[in-house]
């Protein structure tokens, strides 16, 4: 006689192979009713767990993965800072990190990727290209944490951005400024796209005209993009008042093309960044910007995925971390 299979389950079921996959194996978000009704029907076939599959949902490895994208994740300097917070709770918590990007995933899909190197819960960093393979991750039974949500996932962790912006906003409309650029990292994302629609509701509620370059819209948060942005909205719009960009490293792109053309920060334009990564101490002037706590994100991060593992809960409400101006030198009172 043929093993019965999860599958054959789902169909006579109407469930989802995950959802039947999670109340035999007893996850904690699966109601009682659903849960009894999955099990008299495994029972009444005679299901029997397969040992490999069942090795790899209740034995643990202690190995947690990290899915990104190499043309963004792990170049991005407030990832990297979170990265290094998360490692140094998980080395804690006893567990190892093993990297699953699109370079290492060989054409497998990534939920393939992870049941064979067998890890316990999974860290997203960017979506990117990948969206649908890591869809996959989020209705299987492997914990799953996003850093880069999109609005209908739920397993997320991120910076509080839109109060965020609208205060550094306040603080540049303080100092006398109402020609305001902002200068946007994608706003194709969840978070990109929040940042961009409290830069546009700021301006319409104080009854500013909004300066922001549209062929923009899917920029990266570089020193490249944020130059190559500041030069296109200088030859459309003249000198602006005040720079708000969406990264550090796009800010201060943004100030070496106005140094460029022989303005003076802040004398003549104020900027403002998004992270504070380290840099921003280190350049002249130093630069004001919105703090994201790497150290608490990787903290929550941490022992969010790690009880998602140990108490076999796949769904979350998103976990939001508060963020921080930060006034340093690159702002000043307009004239």
């Amino acid at each position: 006689m043929a093993m019965i299979t999860i599958q054959e389950i789902s169909k006579i079921s109407g469930y989802s192979p995950s959802t039947v996959s999670k109340a035999l194996n007893n996850y904690s978000d699966i109601s009682e009713k659903t849960r009894q009704k999955i099990l008299k029907i495994a029972k009444d076939l005679r299901y029997v767990p397969n040992a490999t599959a069942q090795s790899l949902v209740k034995k643990r490895s202690n190995t947690i993965g990290i899915v990104f994208e190499v043309e963004y994740g792990l170049n991005n300097l407030f990832f990297a800072k979170i990265l290094e917070s998360i490692r140094k709770q998980l080395e804690i918590q006893g567990y190892d990190l093993i990297f699953l990007s699109n370079n290492t995933n060989n054409g497998k899909d990534y939920l393939k990727h992870c049941y064979s190197k067998q890890v316990d819960g999974v860290f997203v960093i960017s979506i990117g290209q990948s969206k649908e393979a890591v869809n996959k991750l989020l209705f299987s039974d492997i914990p799953v944490l996003s850093f880069d949500p999109d609005v209908e996932m739920k397993n997320s962790i991120y910076s509080e951005s839109y109060n965020s912006i609208k205060t550094a906003l306040k603080y540049l409309y303080d100092l006398g400024h109402r020609k305001i650029v902002y200068i946007q990292g994608s706003i194709y994302n969840f978070i990109g796209n929040m940042r961009y629609r409290s830069y546009l509701d700021f301006m319409k509620e104080y009854g500013l005209k909004p300066y922001y370059i549209k062929e923009l819209d899917n920029a990266f948060y570089t020193f490249d993009e944020g130059y190559n942005a500041m030069r296109m909205n200088y030859e459309r719009f003249g000198l602006p008042d005040a720079v708000l960009a969406s990264s550090d490293l796009m800010a201060i792109g943004a100030m070496t093309f106005l140094k460029d053309k022989g303005y003076h920060i802040p004398d003549d334009v104020s900027i403002i960044g998004f992270d504070d990564i380290q840099l921003c101490e280190i350049i002249q002037p130093k630069l004001t910007t919105i703090r994201q706590d790497y150290e608490e994100i990787g903290k929550r991060a941490s022992q969010t995925l790690i009880d998602m593992i140990e108490n076999k809960i796949s769904n979350i409400d998103p976990v939001i971390i508060p963020s921080k101006l930060i006034v340093r030198e690159s702002c000043k009172q307009r004239k």
